[in-house]
């Protein structure tokens, strides 16, 4: 089985040794760039298909991620399923709530109710998109099988979330820092702008 960290690193989806700043607003030094994964249509394929064989015997009948990049990964993971299995998985999404949670829409919650479902995502930084995801499959009637992460950056993030049981396919923990306590701003390292949400962040200090 090919190492997911290499898959990503030959994709150039891992960035290192600079200032970066995440969705959620924590700094680090290391950034993995999902959106350089998805459009290698044969690397995304190929860590889903690690990922559904990890669950082949699940009975996963749904498979359910935040969007936006958990809309691929569910996608490619269920339709392996589906190969593996001999038997259609499905695949939905939640979307952002104007509360910043999330929820399904599109009548998406119909395919979850009464369903084994296994939730999936790109990156685990803070674990709260998981979370979130498993409140809004829970609200559906869904029965959670288990989620599952690409790659899990949270050492404090373990074997569940929320009494869910958690799995990653990949493991690089990555020390996350608060904007007013971060060496890489004391130390005068310069806010990358080119991917993460750097950009964003030095307007707001406007």
């Amino acid at each position: 089985m090919k190492d997911i960290i290499s898959i990503l690193k030959n994709v150039g989806a891992i960035f290192e040794k600079s200032h970066f700043v995440g969705t959620s607003g924590l700094h680090f030094a290391t950034y993995i760039n999902k959106d350089f994964l998805y459009p290698h249509t044969k690397e995304t394929s190929q860590i889903c298909r690690i990922l559904a064989e990890k669950f082949r015997d699940a009975d996963v009948e749904v498979v359910v991620g935040p969007a936006l990049g958990g809309i691929i990964l569910s996608q490619w993971t269920a339709f392996h399923l589906s190969e593996i299995c001999g038997r259609e998985v499905s695949a939905v999404y939640t979307e952002k709530s104007p509360e910043n949670g999330q929820i399904f829409t599109r009548g998406y919650e119909n395919f979850v109710k009464g369903k084994k479902v296994l939730i999936v995502e790109d990156i685990v930084t803070t674990g709260g998109s998981l979370l979130k995801t498993i409140k809004a499959a829970q609200d559906a009637g869904g029965n959670i099988v288990s989620a599952c992460a690409m790659v899990n950056k949270n050492k404090d993030i373990k074997e569940n979330l929320s009494g869910v049981p958690f799995y990653a396919l990949s493991n690089l923990f990555v020390s996350t820092y608060e904007a007013s306590a971060c060496p890489l701003c004391q130390n005068g390292v310069p806010v990358n702008t080119t991917v993460g949400h750097g950009k964003k962040f030095l307007e707001s200090k406007k």
